[in-house]
């Protein structure tokens, strides 16, 4: 009776201690800067931005490509084999660059988080690239960079806005 009872206080202890890494360091949570890498003084080239959740979203993902002097943002729409693309002006794509500044986006560069407790939550990648090669990866599932909801918001209104209104709903 005596072992059957130490063995269990081991199990116990082992699965608390186990149960305590995730607050540990480098549990998948990149370290915040203090301050954002600065912003390139070249243009934006390219930005994706993908988010899904456990609730169905109409529009599963947005694309940004600048291509031969043309602007386009794609819209990648649930059940759509292509994207659906919009044309876009200099004024579109100066606002959707100060995002990634006003944000400090810059700083999210190798972003991997991830929250092994959490079993139905929301993921997102993110990725961008300016003319000077200067590049941008993010990703996480439970766990975000700094500042990401409210970039999130603003990138999902940005792009949204373009399309027309019967085609906005989630």
């Amino acid at each position: 009776m005596y072992r059957r009872f130490i063995w269990l206080l081991l199990l116990l202890a082992a699965l608390l201690f186990l149960s305590g890494c995730r607050h540990l360091p480098g549990n998948g949570k990149a370290p915040q800067p203090s301050s954002s890498p600065p912003m390139p003084s070249s243009p934006l080239v390219t930005l994706s931005f993908n988010e899904s959740a456990s609730y169905f979203k109409r529009i599963q993902g947005y694309e940004f490509r600048s291509e031969n002097g043309k602007h386009t943002a794609y819209f990648y729409m649930a059940n759509e084999d292509e994207p659906y693309p919009i044309p876009v002006d200099q004024a579109w794509v100066d606002t959707l660059t100060g995002f990634i500044g006003q944000y400090g986006m810059m700083g999210w560069d190798g972003f991997c988080g991830s929250d092994s407790m959490l079993l139905d939550g929301t993921q997102f990648s993110m990725c961008f690239t300016f003319a000077d090669g200067t590049s941008v990866h993010a990703s996480g599932y439970g766990r975000f960079p700094q500042n990401y909801g409210d970039a999130s918001r603003a990138i999902d209104a940005h792009f949204l806005q373009l399309l027309p209104e019967d085609m906005r709903c989630w």
